[in-house]
């Protein structure tokens, strides 16, 4: 069933791929829509939209007299002649979607931060980024057929590397209430991290129809992807990441990461087939996590588009990427951890597993350190036969040792001697 699963899973949109795919100048000219923008003089620092009281065309983007949409305000970010280091979008609460004048995808090519209000309270009464358009960069670089690839906001490498060098998004829900796919091949995430995208109290797959396949989280092609305190929603896989053909000169052309961690509100990724799925060409670092019922928590059985010679390391606690653990590994409806990739290393220590599964204790814990290999196969570790040098650690973390005190002890005081 599942290398059935893996063989539609949105890969019936690439077609032959080829390392010359890059992000294209033709590309870029859809970067700043809508239309010509008249530059900004003066160095941009902050701009603020509200979908209810906003105007695009008498707005200049100020606290008095804001924009509408956030397209309009990434346009007037991408005119600027001059930016700040540090700039924010300051969205008010409402529903922004193509009934506003939004146009989607809404692609953010440099710095900013854009913060919502109201989250919490539900995507109704909160931000929420409500639309979807076609993904076509995303298309281009692994040379997918036209109207395969949908996404309502997507992050792309800046054309110039600020000191920040990513872009920063919290308060928000983004999603498509209303979307209708052209083909089964085709396939809508809520966020494409193509750059460096860091999230926080954040909704990312709000509003998507739980009854249709291929609406999905979050895309990471070759990106870096950080969410503290996010609940990821979607039905064939909540987290979808790989590593694409970006151009080797620049920065980001990294192995792509997700980053995982749990702050004051949230953290959980819900889908129906898998949480999160990689190529295994990503690092993976996750702490305090709940992950939701779907058959998979995490496999890195998704097909690649380009050869990687290198595996990602994949950390759920107490491994290289100094993951804390937490993690809430329960009721997966196959298993938990799959692996079918060979010398696929991963660390799970201090998680809590499916109780009286696998040598987990009534509480679903691990008493003492376990380390699976190839053939093991229940509902927390599943690795595939043919998987060698693969393994998958459980148990306990290590105590820290205490470090010995460099303090000199004091040399005691000599008694004089009663004459």
């Amino acid at each position: 069933m599942q290398s059935g699963w893996c063989a539609r899973l949105f890969f019936a949109v690439v077609g032959a791929i080829a390392l010359a795919g890059l992000v294209t100048g033709t590309a870029c000219t859809r970067w700043g829509q809508p239309g010509p923008i008249t530059p900004t003089i003066a160095p941009l620092s902050s701009l603020f939209v509200d979908a209810n009281a906003g105007s695009d065309s008498t707005g200049n983007g100020s606290v008095a007299k804001p924009y509408r949409t956030l397209t309009k305000a990434v346009a007037v970010l991408i005119a600027a002649k001059t930016v700040s280091t540090s700039v924010t979008i300051t969205m008010e609460t409402g529903t922004y979607d193509a009934a506003i004048g939004e146009i989607f995808p809404i692609v953010i090519p440099k710095y900013v931060t854009i913060k919502g209000s109201g989250y919490g309270r539900g995507p109704k009464t909160g931000t929420f980024i409500d639309g979807a358009g076609e993904d076509t960069i995303f298309e281009k670089l692994v040379h997918a057929s036209p109207r395969t690839a949908f996404t309502s906001l997507e992050i792309v490498p800046p054309a110039v590397v600020l000191p920040q060098g990513s872009v920063g998004i919290s308060n928000v829900y983004v999603g498509a209430t209303k979307i209708s796919l052209p083909g089964s091949s085709s396939f809508y995430s809520s966020l494409d991290a193509i750059g460096t995208v860091n999230v926080s109290d954040s909704t990312l797959g709000s509003g998507i129809l739980a009854t249709l396949r291929n609406l999905d989280g979050v895309l990471v092609a070759g990106g870096t992807f950080a969410c503290t305190s996010c609940a990821i929603h979607g039905n064939d896989f909540g987290i979808g990441a790989l590593t694409v053909p970006l151009p080797t000169a620049s920065p980001y052309a990294l192995a792509p990461s997700i980053t995982l961690s749990h702050g004051d509100a949230d953290s959980s990724v819900a889908a129906k087939v898998f949480d999160i799925i990689t190529d295994g060409s990503v690092t993976v670092n996750v702490s305090g996590e709940t992950f939701a019922q779907a058959q998979y928590a995490f496999s890195d059985s998704l097909s690649p588009v380009i050869a990687v010679p290198v595996r990602g390391a994949v950390d759920f606690g107490g491994g290289a990427s100094q993951s804390t653990g937490g993690n809430g590994f329960i009721g997966a409806r196959h298993t938990e951890i799959d692996i079918i990739r060979r010398d696929e290393t991963v660390s799970a220590l201090d998680d809590i597993w499916n109780p009286n599964e696998q040598r987990a204790n009534l509480n679903g814990r691990y008493k003492r350190r376990i380390t699976f290999k190839e053939g093991a196969a229940g509902k927390n570790v599943t690795i595939a036969h043919d998987a060698t040098g693969s393994t998958v650690t459980v148990g306990p973390a290590p105590v820290p040792t205490p470090s010995p005190s460099t303090t000199p002890s004091t040399s005691p005081t000599a008694t004089p001697t009663p004459i």
